[in-house]
């Protein structure tokens, strides 16, 4: 049978979750992976997209929070509110209502200052279930109350691991315990994972300001491992890979390379105003090329260009119903799946 949008909807669905999963458990959180990514994870934009998407399955989201109790120190705050706000791959009361749990222990108690980004919801508002279709017992967990949000007290199994840094996953991780939770470790990961870079795109793409990510790559030429070059009249920033290798610690097929940079944060807008779109109230009700015109706007194939993704996420104008959506869910599955 030719899929509808409706069965487009819950195979894209179940996809995200799988790379959700994956992506997570490669972070330490108990679950399994069907396979290893090339990539290094954000997990500051993985955690956004994740107040989103992976409140369809309660145990995933139980186990992120679970993973955040252990491992939160690991999170960059101000990245995460820059990220979130620049970028608004998820939602700010989820994510609030997570930090109101954090914060009560002295080791997160940083995280507070996420629930004092948004008002709290009163308790007599109008307040939404958490997870669909999941059934919510006479007692709310207070936390996700104050924030609008109807779900069972939350336990934390304690199961979460550390992140193994042995894989091109946890680079980012890896980077941070050597040189801190600050701008320093994503510039190296950036600088590994490309020729040279000029300090203006580099902020735009790691999340922070280019004045002082520019402070941060000059201080770093004085170790003598980062270098400035001339390109016209700009002055850009390289790294001699053949120094770095011995971060390389995990095993390939053939000689292993610094896992890809992906612009995470971009990504995952495209990925929730799609998300959003396949929500909304009555587009299943559209005619085929109505649905295959708002998919085609959905998924901003420009930007996801800018986001160092493939370009093949484009579609004949004359395609539409279940040829457009098979070659739609195929170009997913090719991407992240």
């Amino acid at each position: 049978m030719e899929p509808s949008l409706i069965d487009f909807k819950e195979q894209f669905n179940e996809l995200l979750l799988r790379f959700l999963w994956r992506q997570w458990s490669a972070l330490g959180v108990a679950g399994h992976a069907d396979k290893d990514d090339p990539w290094m994870i954000d997990p500051e934009a993985l955690l956004l997209f994740s107040t989103v998407v992976a409140r369809r399955d309660s145990r995933l989201f139980d186990e992120i929070l679970d993973w955040l109790l252990t491992n939160g120190s690991w999170i960059n705050l101000q990245r995460l509110c820059r990220w979130q706000k620049e970028k608004e791959p998820g939602d700010s009361s989820v994510l609030a209502a997570i930090a109101s749990h954090l914060s009560k222990e002295s080791a997160h108690a940083k995280w507070k200052i996420l629930t004092q980004k948004i008002e709290p919801i009163a308790a007599t508002n109008v307040v939404r279930p958490l997870f669909p279709g999941v059934p919510v017992l006479k007692t709310f967990d207070e936390k996700f109350l104050q924030w609008g949000w109807q779900r069972n007290p939350v336990k934390f199994r304690g199961l979460s691991q550390p992140p193994r840094t042995d894989q091109p996953a946890t680079f980012l991780i890896k980077l941070r315990s050597l040189f801190g939770r600050q701008s320093r470790a994503e510039v190296i990961a950036w600088l590994l994972a490309h020729e040279s870079g000029h300090p203006a795109e580099m902020a735009r793409q790691l999340g922070y300001f280019p004045r002082s990510l520019q402070v941060v790559l000059n201080e770093l030429t004085l170790s003598g491992h980062v270098y400035a070059v001339r390109a016209v009249r700009e002055k850009h920033f390289a790294i001699r890979h053949e120094e770095w290798r011995f971060l390389l610690t995990w095993k390939t097929g053939g000689s292993a390379s610094f896992p890809q940079w992906i612009q995470w944060g971009i990504l995952f807008r495209v990925l929730r105003r799609f998300y959003d779109l396949l929500e909304r109230p009555g587009i299943e009700t559209m005619s085929p090329s109505l649905q295959a015109i708002e998919i085609k706007r959905a998924l901003d194939v420009a930007t996801l260009v800018k986001a160092g993704l493939p370009a093949h996420l484009t579609h004949p104008p004359d395609r539409t119903g279940p040829e457009f959506f098979r070659l739609c869910l195929n170009n997913f599955e090719s991407l992240i799946g």
